[in-house]
């Protein structure tokens, strides 16, 4: 559940970054308070790892300005590299105009891991997994409309438009519980499990066996 925010306590913001897209969490005292995702356009998936990581950061201070530009907040980001940005001195065109907008605001940067950071790294690769399957499965932007009458996520469809549900929430049109995309039934399911095991998508997405749907898989998707 959403915590309520409060200016008299401290802000932590949490970013990561992933191929296709960026994510990030707001919180306090551990709690999250609110959370932003974004899809990279084509130029900026050619960003380093690096700039990736660094474009996080600024689009989540910009998303979120009018929390951070009061006080004093924690920045976390699992790219080591970041914790020295504000003290390097030959920066190119584009890393000066990110850290001059840096200077508006008064944080300490942590480095956080990959693992500790799963909030906004969940964000961040849940772009990744549509946009892998969209370049590989014909026709996947129709499950956007299957998934409302579909009998096992109709109705946690329906709920989750209008806010997260335990670990279920819709991101892009697509509904998500964590990082795995679930997929209503329809031939595309039958497509998916087929590819996992031999096809384009082999030792892309993991395959373990879930008990909340008796009899169904999951392979980075719910099936």
């Amino acid at each position: 559940m959403l915590a309520l925010p409060s200016f008299d306590k401290l802000f932590e913001v949490e970013c990561d970054a992933s191929g296709v897209g960026i994510g990030a969490v707001l919180t306090q005292e551990g709690r999250p308070l609110a959370f932003f995702s974004e899809k990279l356009s084509d130029p900026r998936r050619k960003y380093s790892t690096y700039d990736k990581e660094f474009f996080a950061i600024i689009r989540a201070l910009e998303h979120w300005t009018h929390y951070l530009i009061v006080n004093e907040f924690i920045l976390h980001s699992d790219h080591k590299a970041l914790k020295y940005i504000q003290g390097q001195h030959k920066l190119n065109p584009r890393h000066a105009k990110w850290v001059e907008y840096l200077q508006i605001f008064h944080f300490v940067i942590k480095h956080k891991s990959g693992k500790m950071n799963q909030g906004a790294d969940a964000l961040s690769r849940r772009h990744l997994l549509i946009s892998q399957l969209s370049s590989n499965v014909l026709g996947f932007e129709h499950l956007k409309a299957l998934d409302k009458g579909d009998l096992d996520f109709g109705e946690l469809y329906e709920v989750c438009q209008n806010h997260p549900k335990g670990d279920f929430m819709v991101q892009d049109g697509y509904l998500f519980e964590g990082t795995r995309l679930c997929v209503p039934k329809c031939g595309t399911r039958e497509l998916l499990l087929r590819e996992v095991h031999g096809g384009s998508l082999a030792g892309h997405l993991e395959r373990t066996r879930r008990s909340p749907w008796p009899g169904n898989i999951s392979i980075g998707l719910i099936c």
